[in-house]
């Protein structure tokens, strides 16, 4: 993908109808970005969030390439909201249940629970809700058929390769560079894009991602007016929290306190655990004793 060909926005004031909650004024807790969620008043549309963990991390830094400024992306990965209570994604951050999701091309129900650990700021301080249509029940019809038709994207193929780059194996680059978007931003954006809605203007297709779509929402606003005066018009809305502008991972010797990563001195507990077990174990003698060869029967 060549980045000189990504066009800019003209516009010089950013969405209207984008609602910012400052940092300081978000609530804490496990599930707070769960209850600041119900408090915008959405039920559905477009759910972006930024994680902090390895994967989450290299994720935001490889969209920095479609970014003028090349700083790494506020977003990770995405999902449609269904109702405040559910998410229709394909994930990279967590498999789970695989043979299910090759029957339905990648696409996995979230719940929005504790276990998803979508709610809890520590994994995800970053999170937005976007609308870019009323008609909620149209974008779902399409996800159930990218479920069911692999012929209209392969988002598997996808998963696959945004998981060999974030797990550095063999040399994997940028799969934006190599037109292979975040696989659950391609399903939001084919979804849309069946209905005649597009997620992503002025970016080429392959490079969907969270930050294109956020760029849309945000700057690409007026590209959403209808062109023909009689036609109806839905100008993208919603609201976001950023917690962590920049891109920060958290390891697994790492703990958060408020919006800082600080690095300890404790080990990896489950390979100290092996070793003090090995140490603590003393080998089985082998045993000496012979099998007795079976007689034959007369």
């Amino acid at each position: 993908m060549n980045l000189s060909g990504l066009r800019r926005s003209d516009v010089a004031i950013g969405n209207p109808l984008l609602t910012e909650t400052p940092a300081e004024a978000a609530a804490d807790g496990e599930l707070s970005n769960f209850t600041w969620l119900e408090s915008t008043g959405y039920r559905d549309g477009v759910l972006l969030l930024g994680g902090t963990s390895i994967v989450d991390f290299r994720m935001r830094v490889a969209q920095s390439e479609l970014r003028q400024d090349l700083l790494p992306s506020f977003w990770s990965t995405c999902g449609l909201l269904i109702d405040g209570k559910m998410m229709m994604t394909a994930r990279v951050d967590a498999i789970s249940d695989s043979s299910a999701r090759v029957e339905r091309n990648g696409l996995e129900a979230v719940a929005l629970d504790a276990e998803s650990r979508y709610g809890n700021p520590t994994f995800y301080p970053n999170i937005a809700i976007l609308q870019f249509t009323d008609d909620h029940a149209t974008i779902k019809d399409h996800v159930a058929r990218i479920g069911q038709e692999r012929n209209i994207v392969d988002l598997l193929a996808q998963v696959v390769a945004w998981l060999g780059y974030c797990w550095a194996v063999g040399g994997s680059g940028n799969p934006l560079m190599q037109g292979h978007g975040i696989p659950s931003a391609t399903l939001l954006e084919r979804a849309h894009g069946l209905a005649g809605i597009d997620l992503s203007p002025g970016l080429p297709s392959a490079s969907s991602c969270p930050e294109a779509i956020w760029q849309a929402a945000r700057w690409w606003y007026k590209a959403y007016d209808p062109v023909e005066p009689s036609s109806s018009k839905f100008t993208p809305r919603g609201a976001y929290l950023i917690r962590q502008p920049a891109a920060a991972a958290a390891g697994i010797r790492d703990d958060v306190q408020g919006d800082q990563i600080v690095r300890t001195t404790r080990g990896d507990a489950l390979i100290e655990s092996l070793r003090r077990r090995g140490d603590t174990e003393s080998p089985q003698p082998r045993s000496t004793s012979k099998r007795r060869a079976p007689t034959k029967k007369k």
